[in-house]
């Protein structure tokens, strides 16, 4: 008899799209992607948090009280912005600088202490404007979920020989703080927050992700059409672009 050995495959997926100069030339608004994760976080390095603002089922919205602290940075490396896997944004100093020259709105910068210290180099980057993501705007586990799946299952798993209990996670709050795991779509911002929007470069109402160990549920970024053309012609590394709609949709607010 053959013996049959199950191996479980790993396997990644992204979506890209790809745009045309027409549709990128007439965009008004962006979603920001930063392309690097650094895998260090506030909370083990102390930093102070209000966890009474945050989200009580998901655990989105959890307030930073004072500076980073980072127990370790060693560089950005050939990026110019970064996230932690707690979420907090990463940049250098030349990035403050260049933003300050094109006088752009919605972006402030903190330092942030490395082992007790100010650091010489990088700074946080705060962002508290607000845009609220639409109906339209897709979610999900996977590019398969269909149905955006609001949870896991609570999971027996062996690691090295021991047996380890997986919690069950918040995918989708009903609170409406968190809205799926992943994003599966272009992101539409309805139309009368962008509206009422002066800021250049700001964040979205509602969160995506999972509050599993140090990872917390994160916004989205957006920007104006300011922001994006200052990266594409300063040539700024380490970040990416998506077209976001702008659609008189309903809003996916908190309740």
């Amino acid at each position: 008899m053959e013996e049959i050995i199950r191996k479980k495959t790993y396997c990644d997926w992204e979506i890209v799209y790809n745009y045309t100069d027409e549709e990128l030339a007439e965009a008004q608004m962006f979603r920001v992607k930063i392309s690097k994760t650094i895998e260090l976080c506030g909370e083990e390095g102390g930093t102070s948090y209000d966890n009474k603002q945050s989200c009580p089922i998901c655990g989105s919205g959890r307030v930073q009280k004072g500076l980073l602290m980072l127990s370790k940075f060693p560089s950005l490396g050939r990026v110019a912005i970064c996230k932690t896997i707690g979420g907090e944004v990463i940049v250098s100093k030349k990035f403050k600088e260049t933003v300050e020259k094109y006088n752009l709105q919605g972006m402030m910068f903190q330092p942030i202490l490395v082992n007790g210290t100010i650091a010489s180099d990088v700074l946080q980057l705060i962002v508290k404007d607000k845009v609220c993501i639409s109906t339209k705007t897709r979610f999900g586990v996977d590019c398969f979920d269909s149905i955006n799946r609001p949870f896991s299952e609570e999971r027996k798993t062996n690691i090295c020989g021991h047996e380890i209990t997986m919690p069950k996670e918040i995918y989708v709050c009903p609170n409406h703080d968190l809205l799926g795991l992943n994003i599966l779509s272009e992101l539409y911002v309805t139309k009368e927050s962008y509206s009422t929007l002066s800021a250049d470069f700001a964040r979205t109402l509602q969160y995506i992700g999972v509050k599993r160990g140090l990872l917390r549920p994160e916004p989205l970024y957006v920007c104006k059409r300011g922001f994006y053309e200052m990266v594409k012609s300063e040539k700024i590394p380490g970040l990416d672009f998506e077209i976001a709609r702008i659609e008189d949709c309903l809003a996916l607010k908190k309740s």
